[in-house]
Order: structure tokens, then sequence, then C-alpha cells
């Protein structure tokens, strides 16, 4: 069971898409995210300094503000994954943004 979020484009572009989000276990921390042809495998959680996020099938791993922090996890990912598209990146913490709604960290 799972549920879906939306995504806005770019700088404005007027482009959305819609991305799926699936839990993949009980802790409430591991998920699976599509969205634009992208799959990602995410896991989310808290440690002594702060709160992290990994994605092991993109080999990504690095810290995060809260889980709604759009423009501060964004700029993280843009700047320690520069490889990554901004497509991917948008559904990325969108996807973390709509998870704020449902768990707490």
């Amino acid at each position: 069971m799972g549920f879906s979020y939306q995504c806005t484009g770019p700088d404005g572009s007027g482009e959305t898409w819609i991305g799926h989000i699936r839990p993949l276990s009980t802790c409430k921390n591991e998920f699976e995210v599509t969205a634009r042809g992208s799959t990602f495998h995410l896991l989310i959680g808290k440690h002594s300094y702060g709160k992290y996020l990994c994605i092991p099938n993109w080999k990504i791993g690095t810290e995060m503000s809260s889980l709604s922090d759009c423009f501060w996890n964004s700029e993280r990912l843009e700047q320690d994954y520069p490889e990554l598209s901004k497509v991917d990146i948008i559904s990325i913490v969108k996807a973390l943004e709509a998870l704020s709604r449902y768990i707490t960290l």
C-alpha cells in the first residue's frame, strides 16, 4: 500500500509530474519512491547529530534537515551529488515532504 505526491518542475517551468511512495518495512523508515522513470530506495532516520537520507541504489548518503525542508534538502543533494538531475532531486525532496505528513523523525 502506498500513496502519490505531486512535483513541480525546476525554476517555475510549470511542468508537473506525479510520484509514488510505497513503504517497504514496518519500522517506518524505508520506502520505494518512483517518479519520472526513476526509482529510489529511501532510508531515512536520526543519528546523534541530526537526520540522514540514504539512497543505496544510487550510492547516496547525506545529512538532511527536516523532512519538509525542500530548500535545504535540495541544496544538500545538489552540492553533494552534482550528477543528479534537477528532476530527480525534486522528486526526492518532494517525496520527503510528502512523508513528513505521515511520519515524525
